[in-house]
């Protein structure tokens, strides 16, 4: 093979895996309204473990070549991945929509990249250039305008209090926090035993942990009026959001630089505004669209400085 084929092989692949991360992202960003519909019927947690379960399941039938049995460091990092990455961010974002807009959520999701380098700062020691540093605090203001918009204290006191809109967009936050530290948790994982094997094991181990959760949710609402909307709903987020999705997104995450993961993540928004839109008829304030903006041109920082 010639220098000018590989390159164009390269290329090919790169193209590749943008156009399935656009798609992960699309399908992600649509979720949020899935979401926010179906806890309508089934109760936050109780959602989150069906996802898991489903998910897990649906990968079970993937064939997968033999590999060694897992080291403690593995079971370890899985843990952290299914407890902080899957259960408890999913608890927090299913219950953050049901007090904010699918619409809001789509557009803070982007912040992700944002969390993944305050993070890298703070356990991988990695040094900041300056644009980085100014792209992070727009996406920050942006984020702060996008949740607070043109409420007053007393406005945003009384949501906290009586789990109203603020409320559910700081639980939102720390979802994109934590998915942010499952990225960071899956990358080396998925490399030493397989995206697969790790993809499903995760959810297995998320689901494990929300047991506990469900069973209390379930004796106080029990039983349950599952609406062929509502299994359709289940189904997709089980199998398309979470199986395949996820999947597709460690795998991809083994070998593709971290910038151009980034930048799919604008997918995200067009997805979750459009759906929004469509199917629950939300729409944004004033102040949501100028949150926004400043999230998007911060987060356009970013990938430029690697050189992506």
């Amino acid at each position: 093979m010639t220098t000018g084929d590989s390159r164009k092989r390269h290329k090919f692949s790169v193209a590749i895996a943008i156009i399935v991360l656009i798609s992960i992202n699309l399908c992600w960003g649509g979720s949020y309204a899935v979401i926010k519909y179906a806890v309508e019927v089934v109760p936050p947690t109780t959602l989150a473990f069906l996802r898991f379960a489903i998910g897990g399941l649906f990968l079970m039938l993937i064939p997968i070549p033999r590999r060694g049995h897992l080291s403690g460091r593995d079971w370890k990092d899985l843990f952290l991945i299914g407890a902080l990455g899957l259960a408890v961010s999913n608890i927090f974002l299913n219950m953050g929509l049901t007090m904010t807009t699918s619409t809001k959520t789509s557009i803070a999701a982007t912040l992700e990249p944002v969390f993944t380098i305050i993070l890298a700062v703070i356990f991988l020691k990695e040094v900041l250039q300056r644009k980085t540093v100014y792209a992070t605090v727009i996406s920050i203001v942006g984020a702060m305008i996008l949740m607070l918009g043109d409420k007053s204290p007393a406005q945003l006191m009384a949501e906290l209090q009586g789990s109203g809109e603020f409320l559910g967009d700081l639980m939102i936050a720390l979802s994109l926090f934590l998915a942010a530290v499952y990225s960071i948790l899956m990358k080396p994982v998925a490399q030493r035993i397989g995206a697969v094997r790790a993809t499903s094991l995760s959810f297995f181990i998320g689901a494990l942990l929300l047991t506990p959760i469900v069973y209390l949710e379930l004796s106080k609402v029990w039983p349950i009026n599952f609406t062929r909307e509502a299994l359709l709903a289940i189904m997709f987020l089980g199998v398309i959001c979470n199986a395949l999705a996820f999947l597709l997104w460690n795998i991809i995450l083994k070998s593709t630089d971290a910038g151009v993961m980034a930048v799919t993540l604008y997918a995200q928004p067009i997805g979750g505004v459009i759906t929004g839109w469509v199917w629950l008829g939300e729409s944004l304030s004033y102040a949501g669209f100028v949150g926004g903006a400043l999230i998007f041109a911060g987060i356009w920082l970013l990938p430029k400085e690697s050189g992506n």
